[in-house]
């Protein structure tokens, strides 16, 4: 059965998502976990002062905005992941501020650098989303190349594994219609025995 290109994209994509989305979570709440503990030492030192002073002078905010860049490589030249994590929280707390205003809403909320002490498990973060990113985009690329090769499902049926069969639409169920009956044979008609006689009585009587 052909399978439209609409309904092709939908199945590449419940794939993806289905092998993927479990672990892009995980690796989401390990983001918030390192902006959180990040915010946390940036105010760390000046936390005493900040209790000091009247709350109309803190600023507080529900968001807090990590930009992080990652270069696995030794050169460093190369930046593979830069990425903005982030940190939300139901009420207001006490939350860096740019001190420009702009017109963007999102411009009085910082992008905050990372804790020099939180390095190491950043950079542990980061490596585990590029072989994640490499991972998803090498299957993507299989799915893409199959689908465009193949877009019938019994075709797909035969280059997939096994494990994906479930994403692709069932075979409609082959109706066995009964089998038409045979046609009887009726003889062709004989030629009139009187044919050549009357053949044979035209031509004398030309004469």
């Amino acid at each position: 059965m052909r399978i439209g290109d609409y309904e092709l994209r939908n199945i590449r994509s419940k794939i993806l998502a289905d092998l993927y989305q479990k672990s892009e979570d995980k690796l989401k709440e390990r983001k918030v976990a390192i902006a959180k503990k990040s915010r946390e030492l940036y105010l760390e030192p000046i936390q005493h002062l900040l209790d000091q002073l009247p709350i109309e002078m803190v600023c507080h905010d529900k968001e807090y905005y990590l930009r992080v860049k990652y270069t696995p490589n030794a050169d460093k030249t190369e930046i593979m992941v830069d990425e903005k994590w982030e940190y939300k929280t139901d009420q207001n707390i006490i939350n860096p501020q740019s001190n420009t205003k702009g017109g963007s809403y999102y411009s009085n909320t910082p992008e905050n650098t990372l804790d020099p002490r939180l390095q190491k498990c950043a950079a542990e973060l980061c490596s585990d989303i590029l072989a994640l990113r490499i991972e998803k985009e090498k299957m993507n690329s299989y799915l893409v190349e199959t689908t465009t090769k193949y877009t019938g499902s019994l075709q797909l049926r035969k280059v997939w594994p096994e494990t994906l069969h479930k994403y692709l639409p069932a075979e409609p169920v082959k109706v066995s219609r009964p089998k038409p009956a045979k046609k009887v044979s009726v003889p062709d008609p004989r030629v009139p025995t009187t044919l050549k006689t009357r053949l044979t009585t035209n031509l004398l009587e030309e004469k």
